[in-house]
């Protein structure tokens, strides 16, 4: 009796070592839900055409407006999407928001994210007309997968749906009604992928700080 008891909790011993059950720095793992998003959450992502550089995006408001801060190797800014463009916009801009030393403004238009409104007609139909960068333009839903992010120091896979548009660009974006952030963009040579997501440390912020809202 004894004996068995021994091997019990032996086993259980060696599983709660396991490197399954305190997940290393860097290990990957599957089925994993994206955390809340709020202020101080800073989003890496991956540039490529011919060499590799940084985007980065630091959250200084997620709902009900959206405010955050961005930065590449060359310049920064500041977007303000109000709730409104969130739950409803009709619009998806990919560049002309990220304007070097300026606050911009997405009116009735959102980046980054889908607005609600888009995310729920793609998943409801498999080909939709939305305008993109003041043009309307046809998106293909190819699908759904999962893509692996590093997410507070640990790579997880996460749930995505897949779209094509008419010029043949390919975007992918959490499937996530209330978070349908935009992870990775293909376009022959040159993708954009989102590399890293923390939403665990404070204090990232460099320009907003107390900075009003326009």
């Amino acid at each position: 009796m004894m004996a068995a008891w021994f091997r019990a909790h032996h086993v259980l011993a060696l599983l709660c070592l396991s490197p399954l059950a305190f997940p290393w720095p860097g290990q990957r793992e599957a089925g994993y839900d994206v955390p809340a998003f709020g202020r101080d959450t800073v989003l890496v992502y991956k540039s490529t055409i011919e060499n590799e550089a940084a985007f980065v995006v630091r959250i200084a408001e997620f709902e009900p407006d959206r405010f955050i801060e961005w930065e590449d190797s060359t310049t920064q800014g500041t977007i303000l999407m109000p709730a409104k463009s969130i739950l409803d916009g009709h619009e998806f801009i990919n560049w002309s928001l990220y304007q070097g030393g300026m606050d911009t403004r997405g009116k009735n238009a959102t980046t980054l994210w889908l607005s609600r409104r888009i995310f729920r007609t793609l998943k409801e139909k498999p080909k939709v007309k939305i305008t993109m960068d003041a043009l309307p333009t046809w998106i293909t839903v190819l699908g759904n997968d999962k893509m692996a992010i590093e997410i507070n120091r640990t790579v997880r896979d996460v749930p995505v749906i897949m779209t094509r548009d008419e010029r043949g660009v390919e975007r992918w974006f959490l499937d996530r009604e209330d978070n349908p952030l935009l992870v990775n963009l293909k376009l022959r040579s040159y993708q954009q992928k989102l590399t890293s997501i923390t939403t665990d440390r404070q204090n990232t912020l460099r320009w907003i700080k107390d900075k009003k809202k326009r």
